[in-house]
């Protein structure tokens, strides 16, 4: 009798020993089509002047091949969202990965821009089914007490996507033609495909649900409008005709899209979830930190390239310095807010990020490389101090059956963070030095450095007097509430 009790423990110990080994198989496959989504946005940007010549097309119009990619997916982020809800997210996250790996490897065959377009458009399809259901899938296989391990994981995996991005894309351009950015993705991809068919459970039933086309159309299309024109207004000004006709129309849609929400028994998106102030909060942190983090790419190679006169091999390294910060802290700051609680480790992350920005606001010609590295650690480590603990509020404050729909809010709050980032990032640097140098500039001012630094000064300043207004409603609202801002 001993003996088969020892045998029964001993085989629960190994039934839970592959239960856990197998959750992390899945995890790899979801984290390598992650990666490979954010790799594909980053490692393309280096390559367009190349293929601009190489199709003999200009700089605008091979600018799309980027632009589009991003519209395309926020537009559709949301919708498999919640097809993932209806259907199953792992049956629309494997259609997903196949999707991405066909369309990478036709966007590599030059039968020219049109025909580049249109497959990137297909490559940005397969990107939505997967980016919107990795975090759902995450947070259904992974017990509570690992799940901020997990997604801190997931957030470095996803920002390692965008560092090797730009030193792998040189590396392939130095040796390969341009093709191979896309068919890099190749490998990966069947190797995500086949550890996705060995490990990823079978898709539970659908829910017996009515699609709410017009919602999910609506919503759709007003994220098309949205980013287009934001697009559209960096290049020709917020104040063309173009511009405010595509946020009229970006208007109407919202409004149409809330009317039906309100009105469809079965809606695309609960709206009563944003009821809950902490949910909406941390959706807005999300589009704040990415938003964030794209003004620093943006302007401080800028300053190293243009100001410290540092050549672009250099500038790399040092701009390396933060993402590879975040990658090393997110999982520990997982497993942190795991056991001593997501909003501690949270408030945290945002503290470290406005001290980051606020030392970066100091930055000036005299200031050493050195010291600059180390405001940038703090953007790193705020980043990825931030990461997990938010990702693990915004998908526990749903119900399991709005855990997709969920998850394709949190993937477009990022994009939504990406694009506010880089738009941002030229108006309030340029308003700065526009400012100093009393007339207005459209490029960096050679003839007044001093002014650049201004304008770097100030974008830094008001981006920290955001994030400390932020910070001051979420320590307001947990107030108010007087309860544990997330419930699982």
């Amino acid at each position: 009798m001993l003996r088969i009790a020892s045998n029964f423990k001993e085989g629960i110990k190994m039934t839970a020993k592959n239960k856990s080994l197998k959750i992390w198989w899945i995890f790899t496959a979801i984290s390598i089509f992650s990666f490979m989504s954010t790799l594909t946005s980053s490692v393309v940007n280096i390559a367009m002047p190349v293929m601009s010549r190489a199709m003999d097309v200009t700089t605008t119009q091979i600018n799309w091949v980027a632009s589009s990619y991003l519209v395309m997916t926020c537009m559709l982020l949301l919708p498999f969202g919640k097809l993932g809800d209806l259907y199953g997210k792992v049956s629309v996250f494997k259609i997903g990965t196949v999707i991405f790996t066909i369309s990478s490897l036709l966007c590599g065959i030059n039968f020219g821009f049109t025909f580049l377009l249109i497959c990137r458009g297909f490559q940005a399809i397969g990107a939505s089914m997967t980016l919107s259901n990795n975090a759902g899938i995450i947070t259904e296989i992974f017990p509570p007490k690992k799940r901020g391990l997990a997604l801190g994981s997931f957030s470095s995996v996803v920002a390692l996507g965008g560092v090797v991005g730009p030193g792998l894309g040189g590396l392939i351009l130095a040796h390969l033609s341009w093709n191979y950015i896309f068919w890099i993705n190749i490998p990966l991809g069947i190797l995500a495909i086949i550890i996705g068919q060995l490990f990823l459970p079978k898709t539970a039933n659908r829910q017996n649900q009515q699609i709410d086309y017009l919602g999910l159309v609506s919503f759709g299309i007003m994220m098309g409008t949205l980013f287009i024109g934001l697009l559209w207004g960096q290049e020709i000004g917020f104040a063309s005709l173009p511009f405010i006709l595509l946020m009229i129309v970006t208007i109407i849609l919202l409004t149409v899209f809330i009317f039906t929400e309100r009105r469809f028994k079965t809606p695309a998106v609960n709206l009563d979830l944003f009821k809950n102030v902490n949910f909406s909060l941390n959706l807005i942190a999300t589009i704040l930190v990415y938003a964030l983090n794209f003004v620093v790419n943006i302007i401080e190679p800028l300053y190293l390239q243009e100001n410290r006169l540092i050549s672009p091999e250099v500038t790399g390294l040092i701009m390396m310095s933060f993402p590879i910060i975040q990658i090393i802290i997110a999982p520990l700051a997982g497993t942190l807010s795991d056991h001593m609680g997501d909003w501690q480790v949270y408030i945290a992350g945002i503290i470290i990020l406005i001290i980051g920005q606020v030392g970066l606001a100091t930055v000036s010609h005299e200031t050493s490389i050195s010291t600059l590295c180390i405001w940038l650690g703090f953007i790193g480590l705020g980043n990825g101090i931030f990461q997990a603990p938010n990702n693990v509020m915004v998908m526990e404050a749903v119900p399991k059956s709005q855990l997709g729909v969920t998850s394709g809010l949190l993937g477009l709050s990022r994009n939504i963070g990406m694009t506010v980032g880089t738009i941002f990032s030229s108006v309030l640097l340029f308003a700065g030095i526009n400012h100093a140098l009393g007339y207005t500039v459209h490029n960096y001012p050679t003839h007044a450095p001093t002014a650049f630094i201004t304008g770097m000064q100030l974008t830094f300043i008001a981006t920290a007097i955001v994030f400390f207004i932020f910070l001051i409603g979420n320590v307001t609202a947990r107030i108010v509430h007087k309860q544990r801002p997330f419930t699982a």
